[in-house]
């Protein structure tokens, strides 16, 4: 017989292409997954990955049972989520998969009411920019910057997440106060990175155009933020953020460099688990009273 763990542990090598990778995703240690694969082969019979220097190759029969597995993995899934959804107990866990910029610290800081309302529901956040995908159960809720396209899912528009140029007084102090956008290049500049402005309503040309005064550039956000923080030039920042950090000046008469929405994302079948629904009820709610906080109007 072989073991449906065993066969998760397959899918992950072959999605990920190396026992390293796998480990990470899986959370479990590269010998662990090693010694998974090798008792995986001696149930089979046969090699399903022939080991190379750059990492794993399937082999013709792991490509044959890749395919049946992916199938298990969707039957398996979709059992899972049925079982969830007749939960009617608000005690567990409720995993939130949030993006960095909210999650990282403005999230948590909202959760105490719900934690005193639903005592005996944990609260599992998972800040990742990478969108977990709910239908595989890597998260029960999620806050995105993107609509999702999948059928299942069931999302709502919630609030619409606004960047302003901002410094620090100190900046300001040494380098001066510019008047205009187009000043921008005679400051120091914090710019994003591509795959950060592919989520928002801007034209990325207008930023670009300020690369060449780039004094600090990064993909992460919180990188990001942080550099205005620390006084290291002009920057895109969270009104959300810069509400909180008086040390922090909105520019050019609170002109908005660009701004995305933010999409509360479930599994239709989880809305009907009832601390799931909890939990999406309250998110939908107290992002709804933030609003103006979020569009810099608060």
């Amino acid at each position: 017989m072989i073991a449906w763990d065993d066969l998760k542990y397959f899918l992950a090598m072959a999605e990920h292409g190396s026992l390293s990778a796998a480990a990470r995703k899986l959370n479990v240690s590269q010998p662990t997954l090693s010694r998974r694969l090798t008792a995986l082969e001696e149930d089979v019979g046969a090699e399903l990955f022939s080991r190379t220097r750059t990492g794993l190759e399937m082999t013709t029969l792991g490509e044959q049972l890749l395919h049946h597995a992916r199938h298990m993995q969707d039957d398996v899934l979709a059992i899972e989520r049925l079982v969830t959804g007749q939960d009617t107990n608000l005690t567990g866990s409720v995993m939130i998969s949030c993006i960095e910029a909210i999650g990282g610290r403005w999230l948590v800081g909202q959760l105490k009411p719900f934690r005193a309302r639903y005592p005996g529901i944990t609260v599992d956040i998972k800040v990742d920019n990478a969108a977990s995908d709910l239908l595989r159960r890597e998260a029960d809720i999620a806050l995105r910057m993107f609509r999702p396209v999948q059928n299942d899912l069931v999302a709502k528009r919630t609030v619409s997440m606004v960047y302003g140029y901002y410094a620090t007084r100190g900046y300001l102090e040494k380098h001066g106060m510019p008047e205009h956008t187009r000043d921008l290049k005679n400051h120091c500049f914090i710019l994003p990175h591509d795959e950060i402005l592919a989520h928002t309503k801007t034209d990325p040309r207008k930023v670009y155009a300020l690369s060449e005064a780039a004094a600090f550039r990064s993909n992460n956000m919180t990188a990001l933020a942080t550099a205005v923080e620390e006084g290291m030039g002009i920057g895109a920042y969270p009104c959300l953020m810069a509400a909180e950090n008086d040390d922090l000046v909105r520019l050019f008469d609170d002109h908005t460099v660009f701004s995305s929405d933010i999409w509360l994302v479930a599994h239709a079948e989880l809305k009907r688990n009832a601390r799931i629904r909890a939990m999406y009820d309250y998110l939908g709610d107290m992002l709804h009273d933030n609003a103006a906080a979020f569009s810099g109007e608060g």
